[in-house]
């Protein structure tokens, strides 16, 4: 196995293992909406806020890995997809509802999150990304 491919199997293990994580992360804050009203309101609260930082956390990390593979022509991505990307890595301030919301000097920017774990996903099922892009 040459060099560049094996940079490229460690950027998909770190890129999986991180998807993983932003996955497991979301389905916490649907376990946290369905004790909605059966537990008490100031523990749920606490659970809310800690999963949102976690939350800000893998997503962070999950961007990282994906600009990390752009920079180093593993992949391409489209200028919207680097807009939400780096409005991630670069935000002072996370947010989710139903969306994510980060807050930078630009302001107040949604993140279309459903579009970053598609392309991860996809980045982990199609290895023709990659062979388009060796060099």
């Amino acid at each position: 196995m040459n060099k560049r491919d094996l940079k490229i199997r460690c950027y998909k293990e770190s890129l999986e293992d991180s998807l993983i994580s932003v996955e497991m992360t979301l389905n916490h804050f649907n376990k946290i909406k369905e004790k909605m009203g059966q537990f008490d309101e100031k523990i749920l609260e606490s659970d809310y806020v800690k999963t949102t930082i976690q939350l800000e956390l893998t997503l962070s990390n999950l961007c990282i890995i994906i600009r990390k593979m752009t920079e180093n022509n593993i992949i391409t991505i489209d200028s919207d997809l680097r807009v939400d990307i780096n409005s991630i890595i670069h935000s002072n301030r996370f947010d989710y509802q139903k969306n994510v919301i980060v807050y930078s000097r630009k302001g107040e920017e949604k993140v279309d999150l459903g579009r970053i774990l598609d392309f991860s996903h996809e980045i982990l099922s199609n290895d023709n990304l990659f062979k388009e892009n060796e060099l």
